[in-house]
Formats: structure tokens, sequence, C-alpha cells
């Protein structure tokens, strides 16, 4: 027998299960439908009251199952509990928001939006979970890539910025050298300039001397005759110094207009020189290159078109090297006309050139202001010093075979040889350090460049019957990384980035690659 206000046997068991959520344990009062959840008599009344559980279907307590549908949940599989209202679980999900939500926020701030009940919609997730599993394996992936590249920049930023320092530093010394050059050339002139007046005075005083000496004696000589009175005497000496007096006035006249002396010197200075100097604010420019991340497409365009004609050329233009000295500075090799050039990119014309003994090959910058072009017919290397405006011829350094491209390391030459078909590394006095390649590992190197943390050397390599293919080998000669591309197939000019990947220029083609480090 029931005793009114009591649960039955098989309703003891059940419980309010939003209240079971928070601890409590109240009656059960009736049952929702579409939640498939016992609900106490406050639960019930106030359940329909938010827009998303407006249409539930509530059933009393006499036509509620009086099984739990749904096991309470359990301690490890909770949510948690909401930051406005600590004691109420996180059970729904505004899509509107995009945020998970408790009971009360819903029925405060989401009465108008698309809300789910998290138990409802929980177990329908597996694609939902794969796309943003996904998206945070890429998200990871990219992540560390832009971590290995700012590492890459950041080295890349300290060895440029020992490079500005040292450029500016050796910008400074050229300009005190320019300045102790005219010191020294106004000195110079101002000793020559007191020692020239001297030896003139010096000759006026001596000349001057000689006369006053024979003139004094003579002068003497004639008062004593003459208080002596010694008439024939007197006349006899007044004659001669008569004619004696005649010749040294013209002596001293001669002397005096020849000998003309200075008494003062002044030093005026070059105030457009200082006045030059003053109105500049600037030393020099820090320009900034960003470079594109590897895993980003890198656009080219064209852009313009520079002049490498220059009034003594007498035959076609033929650049076969590039290097650039300055942003608004490029030294090309013009193979044709056996000289390097300099070309200023703003006026898109040739500053100056310097004549070579034979044709050259490529040509590279190199520290102090230098270049080294390869003289493949005289196998050797030129070395050139430059200005800004300036080229001039430096010593040679013997390679003993044809060379055709040429990179610097370490105060080391790399050099790419054609004709044997090997890279020799050299030093500054042409001993060998290392002979690279053999027959069968290159076609015919033409192009050398070093990676940018110097651990691997880049060849472009082809032969006369174009074969080809771009290679990448370590210090002691060992292949690292070959391309392999079937539409291209002859690689000649070469150029690493700052993100290590590499520019090639394929004659066969026409075409400028972007290849990766692993030359992909």
């Amino acid at each position: 027998m029931e005793v009114p206000g009591k649960l039955g046997h098989e309703d003891s068991t059940l419980l309010c299960l939003p209240c079971d959520r928070d601890g409590l344990k109240e009656t059960v009062y009736g049952f929702c439908q579409d939640c498939q959840e016992h609900l106490c008599e406050t639960c019930f009344k106030h359940h329909r009251r938010a827009r998303p559980l407006r249409n539930h279907v509530l059933i009393d307590k006499e036509s509620m199952p009086k099984t739990p549908a749904i096991a309470p949940t359990t301690s490890d599989d909770t949510a948690g509990h909401c930051e406005k209202h600590l004691d109420k679980p996180l059970e729904f999900y505004c899509r509107d928001h995009k945020l998970v939500a408790c009971y009360v926020c819903v029925t405060l701030e989401h009465k108008q939006c698309d809300v789910d009940y998290i138990p409802d919609v929980s177990g329908n997730m597996s694609e939902e979970m794969t796309d943003i599993l996904e998206q945070m394996e890429s998200l990871i992936t990219k992540c560390k890539s832009d971590v290995e590249y700012v590492s890459k920049a950041a080295q890349n930023l300290d060895l440029s910025h020992a490079k500005v320092v040292e450029d500016i530093k050796v910008f400074r010394k050229e300009i005190n050298e320019c300045l102790d050059r005219m010191e020294t050339q106004i000195l110079k002139e101002t000793d020559t300039t007191v020692k020239n007046a001297k030896c003139k005075q010096e000759t006026v005083l001596n000349a001057c001397l000689e006369i006053t000496e024979e003139l004094e004696c003579s002068h003497s000589l004639l008062i004593a005759l003459r208080e002596e009175n010694k008439q024939n005497k007197l006349f006899i000496e007044m004659k001669n110094a008569e004619k004696r007096l005649s010749i040294l006035t013209d002596k001293e006249v001669q002397v005096s207009d020849a000998n003309e002396t200075i008494k003062c010197i002044q030093f005026t200075r070059n105030t457009s020189l200082l006045d030059r100097l003053k109105n500049e604010n600037e030393f020099g420019k820090l320009l900034t290159c960003v470079q594109p991340s590897s895993d980003k497409t890198l656009n080219l365009q064209y852009d313009d078109t520079l002049n490498v004609k220059y009034k003594s050329d007498k035959k076609e233009c033929n650049i076969t090297g590039i290097a650039m000295i300055a942003p608004m500075k490029i030294i090309v090799a013009d193979n044709y006309n056996n000289s390097i050039k300099m070309i200023d990119v703003e006026t898109k014309s040739v500053i100056t050139e310097t004549i070579l003994s034979s044709q050259p090959n490529d040509v590279i910058t190199i520290p102090g202001n230098k270049l080294a072009v390869t003289l493949t017919n005289e196998k050797c290397i030129q070395l050139l010093s430059h200005t800004e405006a300036e080229l001039s011829l430096d010593r040679r350094i013997a390679v003993g075979e044809y060379c055709n491209g040429v990179a610097y390391c370490q105060n080391k030459y790399v050099v790419s040889c054609w004709a044997s078909k090997k890279i020799i590394i050299i030093n500054h006095e042409g001993d060998i350090l290392n002979d690279r390649g053999s027959l069968a590992r290159f076609y015919g190197p033409v192009r050398v460049s070093v990676s940018n943390d110097e651990k691997f050397l880049y060849i472009s390599d082809t032969d006369s019957e174009n074969n080809g293919k771009v290679v990448q080998i370590d210090w002691e000669g060992n292949v690292k990384s070959i391309s392999n591309d079937s539409e291209c197939k002859v690689p000649f000019g070469l150029q690493m980035l700052e993100d290590d990947t590499a520019l090639v220029c394929y004659g066969d083609s026409n075409t400028i690659l972007r290849l990766s480090s692993s030359l992909k």
C-alpha cells in the first residue's frame, strides 16, 4: 500500500537529473520526452521557458517512465561549470554564438538562439572531430615551419647585422681615407709653398748681403781717400765704384724681381665640402629585405630593363655573370666585350667599366669591397676592387683548370670547372684544398652557390647534350639531393635566397624555377 506523498518502491531510485548533476537529490515530479530526463517540480515547471526547450514534450508523474531513461552523468564526463553561474553545469551549445552555456545562461541570454542540448549532440561529432584534429595538426605543422623559418631569419639577421656594421665601418674608413688624402695634399702643398718661398728669400738675402758688403767696402775706401786728400787715387776709385754701383744696382733689381717673396700664407676652407656634410642628415640608408617563407608563393614579375651597352663596346653584349654591390648598383660580366661593368639601377645606365685581359665568365662579391671574376681561358680568378663609382684591377689567383662559376665562403673559393667536370676548392693563394667531383658525378658544373648556413654546395650541372640537373653536396663531396624535373633539363644561373630555397634559370625552357633546399 502506497503512502500518500511518498514514492512507490519502483520510483524510489528516480531522481531529478538536472539537480543530480548539481549534487542535489530532488524528488521526481515529471519527465521530458525530448531530453529523456526525469525532472523535479521546479525543473519541470521551468523546463520549457527557454526557447530551445519550448517545444519539448513533458509527461506528468503518473504517465512518466518508472525507470531512469538516461544514466546520471559520470564525474569524469562532466564539461565543467559555468563561469557566470558557478553552481550550474555546462549543458548547452549555442550555434549562433559558438559557445557552451549553462541552463541559466540559455534562459536569460540565448532565448532567440539556435541551441543544442549537449547530451543530444555529443555522440554525433566524429566528422567534426576529425576535421578539427586535421586543422590542429595542420596548424601545428605550420607553426613548426614558422619557428624554423624565424630561427633561420634570426640567424640571417645576425649575419646581416654584422655585415652592416662592417660596411658602415668600411664606408667611414673610405671617407676618412678621402679626407686624409685631401689633408695630406694641402699639407704637402703648404710645405712646398713655404719651402719655395724661403728658398727665394734666401737667394735675395744672400745677394743683398754680398752687394751690401761690397758697397760698404767701396764707400769706406772713398771716404778715407777723400780725408787723406789723395785726389788721383780718389778719382780712380770713384770711377771704379761708379761702374760697380751700376752693375750692383742692376743685380739687386734682377734678384728682387726674379725672387718675389711670400711673406704670409693663409688657409681657405672648402666650405662647400663642410656645408655638404652639415646638410647631409644620413650617413647612409638601411634597407630591409623581407623574404617570403618557403611554403608561400614567390611571385616574379617583369619590372624593367637595364641598358648594359657602353660607349667603348665593340661587340654586342653577352652578360654571363651578375652581382649586386649596393641596392642601386649592379656589376655585370660582359663576355663578348672582355669587360666588367658597373650599372646604376636608378639611371638604368653603365657608370664605368674595366677591360679585362680575356673573356669573363662569372662574377661575385667578396669581403673588402672586392669582386672575384673567373677568366675561363686563362684558368684564373681576377680580383677587382670597387667603390661606388670606380673599378680597378687587383691581383690574380691561379686555378689551374678552365673555370666557370665561382662562390666564396670562409676565406675559400669554390670553383666549378665545366670542361673537367669537377668542383675545386682553393684558398687565396690558389692552393687546392679539395677536389670535388668526378666524371661519373657531374655532366659539367656551370654555376655554384653556398647555402646560408654554409653546410652545403649547390651546383647547376649541364652538358652539351642538354643533360642537366641541380646537385646538392656537402663539403666532403657527398651528394645529398638531386633535382628531377622532366620539363626543365638545362640549369644555368643559380641564386640562393635567404630561406635556402634556390632560384634556378633553365636555358632550355627560358624558365626560372624556385626549388626547396632539398631541390624539390
